[in-house]
């Protein structure tokens, strides 16, 4: 069986929707109790479904990024796991960067990989962001609360604490992309640009909404320029 036909088989597309609607049904179940928990504590209806309209929001409209970045996903690893890993646990950028490092260490590529390859690529990307879960489970808190009394004790001390870890976070996420060559960095600077007028216009217009698309917005635009730029230097 080859790397194509195990990433786009009957077997695997069952799989994943038994999985995405277990984790649908997980959800709905704690949305319920958390609703009745909300109510029971003396929240009203209204507010409660003011919050519900709010994280809707937050949530589908993101989604659309999600979906383009499913397009270039698909292309390496199939739809079902794309699927499955950008709706389950995963990134765009995780992902193709896991896919591509199992592959480059077989010295494969999609078109010459076999199944072997897929389950190795599979692997790759579910253990490393899964490992990454259960150390948050166990590190996150302990690091929040040390933050939050180091800011009880001085302010300035809080704050350079949250201001390194999200600067790492910065760095770690694009430092790849600014040296990953002058497509990448053209790409990335494309995203950056559309970002930065879609600001301009939420504030010249007062569209609070313009602000909530700004990551599909970027995200869109900084696919279609990458394809422009690939042409001219790659």
């Amino acid at each position: 069986m080859t790397f194509k036909e195990l990433s786009n088989s009957g077997l695997l597309w069952t799989l994943v929707i038994i999985g995405i609607i277990l984790v649908a049904v997980i959800t709905m179940y704690y949305y319920f109790i958390c609703r009745k928990h909300a109510l029971k504590c003396g929240l009203s209806k209204e507010t409660v479904n003011a919050v519900v309209k709010s994280s809707l929001t937050f949530s589908i409209v993101p989604s659309l990024a999600i979906c383009t970045g499913l397009a270039s996903l698909a292309v390496v690893i199939g739809l079902p796991y794309g699927w499955f890993r950008l709706s389950v646990l995963g990134s765009v950028t995780y992902e193709l960067m896991a896919a591509n490092l199992a592959l480059s260490a077989l010295g494969v590529d999609v078109n010459t990989a076999g199944a072997d390859a897929f389950v190795l690529m599979a692997w790759a990307m579910c253990i490393g962001i899964t490992c990454t879960m259960f150390t948050n489970l166990c590190l996150c808190k302990p690091m929040h609360m040390g933050s939050v009394k180091l800011g009880a004790r001085d302010q300035r001390w809080g704050a350079l604490s949250q201001s390194t870890f999200m600067m790492a976070l910065l760095c770690a996420l694009t430092v790849p992309m600014i040296f990953g060559g002058m497509v990448s960095l053209l790409t990335f600077a494309t995203s950056i640009v559309i970002a930065l007028v879609v600001n301009a216009l939420t504030k010249a217009t007062g569209a609070k909404w313009l602000s909530e698309f700004s990551l599909a917005f970027s995200l869109i635009g900084a696919m279609v320029s990458s394809v422009l730029w690939d042409s001219l230097f790659a």
